[in-house]
C-alpha cells in the first residue's frame, strides 16, 4: 500500500522516527514514477529531523535527496553546513570528507565515517595496525591515535576518512587485540570461524580482498594464506549460511538463512550460462548428497552438463573434463553427449599435459581414472607424454598407471627415459622423492641421478617445469639429501660432483659457496677441489649485488603475485577472448596476448634479478667512509644540512632519506670521509660542492625499516 502524506506526518512525530523505512517508501514512489513527490516529502522529513535535532537521520535523508537529484558537491557541502550548524566540531568534518572524494556517494560515506569517530574507540590502519582514538581535534582537523606499532600519531581528517577503520568490540581486529592468545588459537584450529568473523566485520569481500587483508598482518606469506584458506574452505563449503562464489573476484557473503535447493533453485540453475557458476552449482548439488535425485533435478543437471561439454568444444577442453567427472560422480550423463567419444578425444589431444595441470587436484585424479575406464588409448598416450607432465599431474598419472595394471610398461618407460638422460624436472623429482620404489624398479644409481639433477637445474624452464626445477634445487641443497648422495658415491664421483657444482652456472656465487660449504662439512677432503679451482682460475672479484631484506621480500612478493595471480588470470583472459571468434579481428585477444608477452618479460626480469641480488640486514658493514650501510651528513654552501642513508640496489624511502647505492648521490659520495669536499647532483641537474660533516653507522629506525 502506497504511503500517504497523513501517514508520513504521523510517523515523523514518532519516537524514534523510522527514517530507513521511510526512505525505502520514497524509493518505491520513485520506482512508481512519483519522484517529485518523493523528493518533496524527503525535504519535509529532513527539515523535521533538523528541528527535532536528529542530525544523524537528517544527514542520511539529505544524502538520499542529493543522490537522487545529482546535487553538485559544492551545494551539498553548503546544505550539510546548514544541517550541522549547531555543532562546530561536526562542521569541521565536511570539507575533509569531500576534499578527495571521487563521487558524491563516496563523499557522504567519508562524512559518515568521520562523524562516527569518538574518543576511546578502537581503530585499525593497514600501515600502523591496531590503535585507540585518544582525541578528535576539530580545530586542527586531526585525529590523535595511540597505535600499536607506531605509538601516538596524528592523522588529518582527510586521510583518516580513507585509511582508518573504526572498529566495534566484536570486529576481527578488536578481537585479535583484546585476546591475542585466543585469536591465535582460532587462526590455527578454526580458520572457518575467522573467515565468518571477517565477513561479519567487513561485509561481503572477494577472496582477493580477504587475502590482502590477512597478508602480512595475520599471515606472513601467500603460502601460509593458501594453507589457511584451504582449511577454511573445507568447512565453509558445507556451511549453508556462507556463499562462496565461483570467481575469486566476486564476494563471499554471509546469508541470513540457508539456501533452499527447491524446484525454483534448480530452474534458475538450468538457465545459468556463466560456466564457473555452472560448476559452482554442480559442486553445491554434490555436497547436498540428495538421495535420490528427483526427476526435475536430474533434468537440470543433465542439461547443464551438456552445456558445459558443448561450451568446452570451443577450445575449452578443461570444461569438458570437469563436466565428465561431475557426470560420473553424480551418475547422470550429459543430455545428447557421447561421454566415451569425448574422453577418447581428450586422451588424444596434444595439449593434454597442459589440460591436466589446469584442473584442480581432485578433478585431475578423477579425470585420469575415467580416462583409463573409457579410453583404450589412454595408457599408451599417457606413457608417451609422461615427461611433459607437471609435478601434480605426473604423480597422479603414475599412481593411475600402477592401479590399472600398467606398472611393467611404466617401469620400462621410466628406465629408458633415465638411461638416455631425457627426464623432465618433474619426473626426476618424482624419482628422488620415491627413492625406495625407484630402487625396486632398478632405474639407475643415485650418483647418476645427482649429476642429472645438476644438468636439469642448469637448463631454462617455464611454468610447471620451472616449479619442479626449483624443487629439484631445494632437494639437492638439502643437507640430508646431500649426505645420502655423497654416501652413494665413490671418491672419484664425489670429486667430480664438487667440480660440477663449482663450475655450474646454475648457482649465484653466494649460493654456490653455501652449497660447497655443506658438501665440505660432510666430506672435508673435498675442500682441496675448491682450493685448486681458485688457484688455477682466479677471477676478478665483482662487487656483490645486495639489497635490504625488506626490498628483496617486496620483489619476491611481486614475482609470486605475477606467477600465481596475474599470469593465470591473463591465461583465462586469453581463453575468454579466443572464444569471441575470428582472431584476426579480435582486439581483446590481441590485447591479452600482448599483455601475456609483457608479463612473461616482467617475470623473466624479476627471476633474474632475484637470482643476482641477495638480501642482507647490513650488519657489520664498515662505516669509516661513505658507502653502503652508512649515514652521511652533507653541509651545503648556504649552511643547509641533509642526511642520506645509503642501502642496497632496490632500497629507497624519501621520507626516511634512504637512497639506493645506485643513485647518483650515493655514487658521488662513495668513499669520501668526514671533512672531504665533493660535488653532488641536485634536483635542477647541476652539481654543487658540499662538505661531508659526518659518516655514521645506520641508526635503529633505519635498521627497523630494513628488516621491515
Amino acid at each position: 500500500m502506497a504511503l500517504t502524506e497523513e501517514q508520513l506526518l504521523a510517523q515523523l512525530g514518532t519516537e524514534p522516527v523510522p527514517c530507513d523505512e521511510l526512505l525505502e517508501q520514497f524509493d518505491a514512489l520513485c520506482a512508481d514514477g512519483k519522484e517529485v513527490r518523493a523528493i518533496e516529502w524527503a525535504e519535509l522529513m529532513k527539515d523535521t529531523l533538523i528541528d527535532r535535532k536528529l542530525f544523524d537521520q537528517a544527514v542520511a535523508t539529505y544524502e538520499w535527496i542529493a543522490l537522487k537529484q545529482g546535487t553538485s558537491p559544492a551545494i551539498a557541502q553548503k546544505e550539510l553546513l546548514h544541517i550541522l550548524s549547531t555543532s562546530r566540531k561536526e562542521r569541521k568534518f565536511i570539507e575533509p570528507a569531500f576534499a578527495k572524494a571521487t563521487s558524491l556517494r563516496e563523499a557522504f560515506s567519508r562524512l559518515r565515517h568521520l562523524r562516527s569517530m569518538k574518543k576511546g574507540m578502537l581503530c585499525y590502519n593497514k600501515t600502523w595496525g591496531f590503535g585507540i582514538i585518544r582525541r578528535i581535534d576539530s580545530f586542527y582537523q586531526k585525529v590523535e591515535i595511540d597505535f600499536e606499532k607506531k605509538g601516538e600519531h596524528e592523522l588529518a581528517f582527510s586521510y583518516a576518512a580513507e585509511s582508518l577503520d573504526v572498529l566495534t568490540e566484536d570486529h576481527l581486529m578488536a578481537v585479535r587485540h583484546k585476546n591475542p592468545d585466543e585469536f591465535a588459537r582460532l587462526m590455527k584450529e578454526n580458520p572457518a570461524e575467522i573467515i565468518r568473523l571477517t565477513l561479519r566485520s567487513y561485509g561481503p569481500l572477494s577472496l582477493n580482498l580477504i587475502q590482502d587483508l590477512f597478508i602480512p598482518d595475520l599471515l606472513a606469506t601467500e603460502t601460509e594464506w593458501k594453507k589457511f584458506w584451504d582449511a577454511a574452505r573445507k568447512e565453509l563449503k558445507n556451511d549453508p549460511l556462507i556463499e562462496i562464489p565461483s570467481k575469486r573476484t566476486e564476494p563471499l557473503r554471509l546469508r541470513r538463512k540457508a539456501k533452499a535447493y527447491d524446484p525454483g533453485w534448480f530452474e534458475q540453475f538450468k538457465n545459468e550460462r556463466d560456466m564457473p557458476a555452472v560448476f559452482q552449482g554442480l559442486e553445491e548439488i554434490q555436497m547436498q548428497k540428495f538421495d535420490p535425485l528427483e526427476p526435475y533435478m536430474q533434468e537440470a543437471i543433465a542439461d547443464r552438463l551438456a552445456f558445459a561439454v558443448k561450451g568446452g568444444m570451443l577450445n575449452q577442453p578443461g570444461w569438458i573434463a570437469q563436466a565428465l567427472v561431475y557426470a560420473e560422480q553424480l551418475g547422470i550423463d550429459p543430455e545428447g553427449v557421447d561421454c566415451t567419444a569425448e574422453l577418447n578425444k581428450l586422451a588424444g589431444r596434444n595439449d593434454l599435459p597442459a589440460l591436466l595441470e589446469e584442473l584442480p587436484a581432485r578433478f585431475m585424479q578423477a579425470f585420469i581414472n575415467r580416462l583409463f575406464t573409457a579410453s583404450e588409448t589412454a595408457k599408451s598416450f599417457l606413457l608417451r607424454r609422461l615427461p611433459e607432465f607437471g609435478t601434480t599431474a605426473l604423480n597422479e598419472t603414475i599412481e593411475a598407471l600402477v592401479r590399472n595394471h600398467a606398472e611393467p610398461e611404466l617401469v620400462e618407460h621410466i628406465r629408458d627415459t633415465v638411461r638416455i638422460r631425457a627426464c623432465s624436472p618433474a619426473l626426476l623429482l618424482w624419482i628422488l622423492r620415491n627413492e625406495e620404489r625407484a630402487a625396486g624398479w632398478n632405474l639407475t644409481d643415485k650418483a647418476d641421478l645427482a649429476f642429472q639433477t645438476i644438468e636439469l637445474i642448469e637448463q631454462e624452464h617455464g611454468g610447471a617445469a620451472l616449479r619442479a626445477q626449483n624443487q629439484l634445487r631445494e632437494q639437492i641443497e638439502n643437507i640430508d639429501s646431500l649426505k645420502s648422495i655423497l654416501a652413494a658415491m665413490n671418491d672419484s664421483q664425489r670429486r667430480d660432483f664438487m667440480r660440477r657444482i663449482s663450475e655450474s652456472p646454475a648457482w649465484s656465487r653466494l649460493d654456490r659457496q653455501s652449497l660447497q660449504a655443506k658438501v665440505i662439512k660432510i666430506c672435508p677432503d673435498l675442500h682441496e677441489v675448491v682450493l685448486k679451482k681458485v688457484n688455477v682460475a682466479p677471477k676478478e672479484k665483482k662487487k656483490p649485488r645486495i639489497t635490504s631484506k625488506r626490498s628483496y621480500q617486496a620483489r619476491k612478493d611481486q614475482f609470486e603475485r605475477l606467477l600465481k595471480k596475474e599470469i593465470p588470470e591473463n591465461s583465462k583472459e586469453i581463453e575468454l577472448a579466443r572464444s569471441y571468434g575470428d582472431l584476426r579481428e579480435n582486439a581483446e585477444f590481441k590485447y591479452a596476448k600482448e599483455k601475456q608477452r609483457l608479463l612473461s618479460l616482467q617475470a623473466e626480469e624479476l627471476q633474474k634479478a632475484l637470482d643476482e641480488v641477495k638480501p642482507t640486514d647490513f650488519k657489520e658493514f664498515p662505516h669509516d667512509v661513505a658507502g653502503i650501510a652508512t649515514g652521511v651528513e652533507l653541509v651545503y654552501a648556504d649552511g643547509n644540512r641533509e642526511t642520506y642513508y645509503i642501502l642496497g640496489e632496490w632500497d629507497q624511502d624519501e621520507s626516511l632519506h634512504i637512497i639506493s647505492c645506485q643513485a647518483g648521490m650515493a655514487k658521488a659520495i662513495e668513499g669520501v670521509k668526514v671533512g672531504d669536499h665533493v660535488r653532488v647532483p641536485t634536483s635542477s641537474g647541476q652539481a654543487v660542492e658540499v662538505e661531508i660533516s659526518a659518516v655514521t653507522a645506520l641508526p635503529e629506525h633505519i635498521r627497523a625499516w630494513i628488516n621491515g
